[in-house]
């Protein structure tokens, strides 16, 4: 009799283990996870301007050269009251995910000994001149996604204003200006914004 007592308590012990092993392997079943980490790609934004991309320098100076083609009256690469030229602004946006919207703001510096530097218009992509209403108006524009170019070439139009009716300086300041030795200035601001649906 005490060998049958040993063999239920033994096979009760047993069955006890195997329910328990069996809970916990069902029950493991049914807890059972998975972690993961998805790779998004973030959309690039890199507009270059003149070669030059913004995202790491924000002064592009020394690629605005100004063309003044000059006439019989005035020489050729040098501004002087009446005289014409422009300046090429090239974006690349080859480098973008993103539809954006650009603003050119034209202005004559205040650091300028010519106040009278006037954006006159501009010319996108060698296209038609398009005339401001009134002088040194914004450019701006929307580039979207679906443009096959992804290029784009803004040609400024300046001239120094001689107008007696908008211009700011008379003949002698006129003077003065070419006296000082130093260059007009004229200020360019460029602003990109993505745009959110």
């Amino acid at each position: 009799m005490k060998n049958y007592k040993k063999l239920f308590i033994f096979l009760i012990i047993l069955c006890i283990a195997i329910a328990i092993i069996s809970f916990v392997y069902i029950y493991a079943k049914y807890t059972t996870s998975a972690s993961s980490q998805t790779n998004m790609p973030i959309a690039r934004w890199d507009i270059l301007v003149n070669n030059i991309s913004i995202k790491k320098q924000s002064d592009i100076s020394a690629t605005l050269i100004p063309t003044f083609p000059g006439n019989e009256n005035i020489a050729e690469g040098i501004i002087a009251p009446t005289a014409e030229g422009y300046f090429d602004l090239n974006f690349d946006y080859t480098a973008v995910d993103v539809a954006f919207k650009y603003t050119i703001s034209l202005k004559p510096s205040d650091q300028s000994p010519v106040t009278d530097i006037v954006a006159t218009g501009y010319s996108i992509d060698d296209g038609a001149k398009q005339d401001f209403a009134n002088f040194n108006e914004d450019i701006t524009d929307t580039i979207s996604l679906d443009e096959q170019n992804r290029t784009r070439k803004i040609r400024i139009y300046v001239k120094w204003n001689d107008d007696a009716n908008t211009s700011a300086m008379d003949n002698a300041q006129d003077t003065e200006s070419a006296l000082t030795g130093n260059p007009a200035l004229f200020d360019v601001n460029i602003t990109f914004d993505q745009v959110i649906a």
